[in-house]
């Protein structure tokens, strides 16, 4: 039992979750969620397109990406968890825990639309407002 309970919480701590959706949060305050919440998660700059209003962070042990993009008023509209496909059963299951699947691949809540799509070498989970 203390082994699963241990397990659990490794698994936790290493997953990034969407628990809290960013949608709707200002760039400082997306910053401040990452700080707090995410603290695995790194500010990547090493690419920077200037078509796009986003912040980029990288998990620090490489296996997951997450962009947040934004307005033209620094306002988050839509995020996008890249994963490895070595995270995809723990991923669903915290999405199963977190929010009501209404069909393969697709969570909703109250206000967001959280969305994973296979690609042949990850996948990702985008969260976008409904």
């Amino acid at each position: 039992m203390k082994l699963r309970l241990l397990l659990f919480g490794l698994i936790m701590f290493i997953i990034p979750t969407q628990a809290q959706s960013l949608i709707g949060l200002t760039k400082d305050e997306v910053r401040n969620v990452i700080k707090k919440e995410h603290r695995d998660l790194l500010k990547d700059n090493s690419i920077v397109i200037q078509e796009y209003n986003y912040l980029k962070f990288v998990k620090r042990n490489g296996d997951a990406t997450l962009i947040v993009y934004f307005s033209d008023d620094d306002i988050c509209k839509t995020s996008k968890f890249v994963y490895d496909y070595a995270v995809l059963d723990e991923v669903v299951k915290n999405l199963n825990r977190q929010h009501e699947k209404v069909e393969d691949y697709i969570w909703r809540d109250r206000y967001i639309q959280v969305t994973l799509t296979k690609q042949e070498w990850y996948f990702t989970v985008r969260t976008t407002k409904i």
